[in-house]
């Protein structure tokens, strides 16, 4: 018998290979103190190293509308429903709401030191630059601008935007928060002028 042109019984036995050590886990799940249960660095990680897979259902933009709708009705009534759907294309979008989806425990960051990348329809966290053992992970969650104030940001870095928004969208973030500072500072302005008018009436009434 012979396979691929050499005869079985003329191969040269070959060494038994030492079996070798299961790499350390990238990282390790714990208390947050950005908010709730976060991830974070169980050793260093390199740039650009493939640390997990964001696991989850693979659904139509329908279903995905319709599973955003019903978070939103959720989050109105008792104040939770957290959101884990991540859009892929113009077709799909995956819903990481599943026990088995640790990545799905990862924060938001304005300032983050991971990046979401879609290999034919998987998500992969990997690390944008050098991470330190110890470091909680995080990347952007690249909200849109249109619903800005329903995601308050608490990532507390220099450069946190104070609301969790799409960072190429903060511009538009910046001009529409500017737009409510101003409409509540009108608002107060009228409200004090309306008071200072019912005062002068009172006093003219008493005289």
């Amino acid at each position: 018998m012979r396979l691929q042109g050499i005869a079985l019984e003329d191969r040269p036995m070959s060494r038994p290979k030492t079996a070798l050590p299961p790499p350390a886990p990238a990282y390790e799940i714990r208390r947050s103190p950005i908010h709730g249960t976060g991830v974070f660095a169980a050793r260093d990680l390199k740039k650009g190293e493939r640390i997990v897979e964001y696991r989850g259902e693979l659904i139509t933009k329908g279903e995905s509308e319709r599973r955003g709708l019903a978070l939103m009705d959720k989050a109105r009534h008792d104040g939770g429903a957290a959101v884990y759907i991540f859009t892929l294309d113009e077709e799909w979008d995956l819903d990481g709401d599943q026990p088995d989806n640790d990545a799905r425990l990862i924060n938001h960051s304005c300032e983050p030191n991971c990046e979401a990348w879609n290999y034919d329809n998987r998500l992969f966290i990997e690390a944008s630059r050098p991470i330190k053992k110890g470091e909680e992970l995080s990347f952007n969650y690249g909200f849109s601008v249109d619903t800005w104030e329903d995601h308050p940001c608490r990532c507390g870095t220099s450069k946190c935007a104070g609301y969790i928004v799409a960072r190429e969208e903060w511009p538009k973030l910046r001009r529409a928060i500017e737009a409510r500072e101003r409409a509540v500072q009108k608002k107060k302005k009228k409200a004090g002028t309306t008071g200072g008018t019912r005062r002068k009436k009172a006093m003219k009434g008493r005289a």
